[in-house]
C-alpha cells in the first residue's frame, strides 16, 4: 500500500472512530467494531512511520548516490584520451574543454586530467617530508573536522584493572574527545609562459608538459610550506608554528632556548641546537609511549647546526651514508630515531626579547597532525592580465588545510630572541 493510500485509509478509519465515540449508548457489535478500529489504527500508524522512514532513508541514499555518480562521471571523463587532449588544446588556445570544475557554474577553471593529476601526486608524495609522516587524506569532500582524544599516554589507567567483586574499587578515564575544524583553503601556484614560446610548442619541446612539470613543483613548494611553516591565517597551520604551554593536556611539550646574540634566524638556530637541548626533547620531553614510532623533522639550517656537533671529536650523528665517521652508524638517525630534512621553515619573528620560533620538531607526527587535501585539481588561463607583454598566466588550485591534533605526541625546541 502506497503512504497515500495509507493516510486515506487513516482519515476513513479516524472518521468511524469518532463518529463511535459520539453515541451515547453502544450495543455490543458497536463496542466490539471500536475495539477493531482502534487496533487497525494502532497498526496503520506504525505502518506509515516506517513508510516514512524508508521514504527518507531512499531520498537520503538518492542524494548520496547522485553525488558518488557524478563525481564518477567526472573522473570518467577526465581519465579519456578524448579530454586530455581537450585539456592540451586549451593551454595553447583557451578553448574550454567539456567538463568544467564543478565547484561552480561560473568558474572558468579547468580540471586536470586524471593522468596528469595522478602524477602530480605521486611527484608530491615522493617529494614531500609532511605527506608521508603526518596523518594525510587525500580527495576529501565537504567540512572536515578533526575529532581525537586530548587525554595524554600518561591519564590513563595505569594499574591492573581488577574485577569488582565489591570490595575492590575500579577506576576509569574517561576520554576528553575535541573537535578542530578544516575549512578548505586554496592554495594557488602558478606560472607565465610567453606567446612566442607558445607558438614554438611542437613534438620536440611540449609547453605543455613544462607548464604542469612547473605547476607540480611550485604546487609541492606551497603545500610543504603551509604544512611545515603555515602561520594558520589564510594558510594552513603548520608543525612549526609555536603553540604556548598553558598547563592543558592537550598543550604541546616545549623544549625552551635562548637565541645567541641578535634576532635572526642565525642567532636562534645557534642558541637552540645544542646537545643538552636536543637531550631535553629526546628524553625528558617526549613520553617514553613514543619513542619506538617518533621522528625528527629539521630545516636545513637546524640540520647544518647539528651535524656541526662534536662529543669526543665525533658528530653526534651522521648526516649522511657517503659520511660514516662512526664505525657501523645508522645514516640519518639523531639518538636512535629517523632525522627529515626540510628545506622549509616558518617565517622567523625577530621582535626583540618577545618572539619565539620553532627550530626542531620531534614525535609520533601521524598522531599529532593531520593533513586535509580536497579532491580535483584545477587550472585556470589567464590571456588578459598580462596581455601588454605578450603572456599567458597559467594558475593552479588544489584546496588543503592541516593543524595539531594529538600534540601530547610531539616536541617543540622554541626559541626566544635575545634581549639584545
Amino acid at each position: 500500500m502506497k503512504l497515500s493510500e495509507m493516510f486515506e485509509t487513516r482519515k476513513a478509519l479516524t472518521a468511524e472512530r469518532d463518529s463511535i465515540l459520539a453515541q451515547d449508548t453502544m450495543s455490543v457489535e458497536v463496542e466490539a467494531r471500536g475495539h477493531e478500529v482502534a487496533n487497525e489504527l494502532g497498526k496503520l500508524d506504525a505502518e506509515i512511520r516506517a513508510a516514512q522512514v524508508r521514504e527518507r532513508f531512499a531520498s537520503s541514499s538518492a542524494i548520496e548516490n547522485l553525488g558518488k555518480k557524478t563525481e564518477e562521471r567526472s573522473m570518467d571523463i577526465r581519465a579519456t584520451k578524448k579530454y586530455e587532449d581537450q585539456f592540451v588544446n586549451y593551454l595553447r588556445t583557451g578553448q574550454i574543454p567539456e567538463q568544467r570544475e564543478l565547484i561552480t557554474s561560473a568558474s572558468s577553471s579547468i580540471l586536470i586530467p586524471k593522468v596528469y593529476q595522478d602524477a602530480v601526486l605521486k611527484y608530491l608524495s615522493a617529494n614531500s617530508v609532511m605527506r608521508n609522516l603526518a596523518d594525510l587524506r587525500t580527495g576529501v569532500q565537504g567540512y572536515q573536522t578533526l575529532r581525537f582524544s586530548t587525554l595524554k599516554t600518561a591519564d590513563y589507567t595505569s594499574a591492573w584493572t581488577e574485577a569488582d567483586t565489591g570490595t575492590v574499587q575500579t577506576t576509569a578515564a574517561d576520554p576528553l574527545f575535541k573537535e578542530v575544524p578544516l575549512a578548505p583553503i586554496p592554495c594557488l601556484p602558478k606560472t607565465e609562459v610567453s606567446q612566442q614560446l607558445i607558438l614554438q610548442s611542437d613534438a620536440g619541446f611540449s609547453v605543455e608538459m613544462e607548464v604542469t612539470d612547473h605547476l607540480q613543483r611550485q604546487l609541492l613548494r606551497n603545500l610543504e610550506w603551509g604544512y611545515i611553516g603555515g602561520t594558520g591565517t589564510n594558510a594552513p597551520t603548520g608543525i612549526f608554528t609555536v603553540k604556548a604551554s598553558t598547563g592543558v593536556t592537550t598543550d604541546i611539550n616545549i623544549t625552551t632556548a635562548t637565541a645567541s646574540a641578535g634576532l635572526t634566524r642565525a642567532a636562534a638556530v645557534a642558541g637552540g641546537a645544542t646537545i643538552a637541548n636536543l637531550l631535553n626533547m629526546r628524553y625528558t620531553k617526549l613520553p617514553a609511549a613514543y619513542w619506538g614510532s617518533s621522528a625528527w623533522i629539521l630545516p636545513q639550517d637546524t640540520y647544518a647546526a647539528i651535524s656541526g656537533l662534536l662529543v669526543n671529536s665525533v658528530p653526534i650523528f651522521v648526516p649522511s651514508s657517503d659520511y660514516q665517521t662512526l664505525q657501523n652508524a645508522a645514516p640519518f638517525t639523531l639518538m636512535g630515531l629517523p632525522v627529515y630534512v626540510t628545506e622549509y621553515s616558518p617565517v622567523h619573528v625577530g621582535t626583540a626579547s618577545t618572539g619565539k620560533n620553532c627550530i626542531a620538531v620531534l614525535g609520533n607526527i601521524s598522531e599529532a597532525f593531520a593533513i586535509r587535501e580536497w579532491g580535483g585539481m584545477s587550472i585556470t588561463r589567464d590571456e588578459y592580465s598580462l596581455s601588454g607583454t605578450a603572456r599567458i598566466r597559467y594558475q593552479g588550485m588544489q584546496f588543503a588545510n592541516s593543524n595539531f591534533t594529538r600534540v601530547n605526541a610531539l616536541v617543540q625546541l622554541q626559541v626566544t630572541n635575545a634581549a639584545s
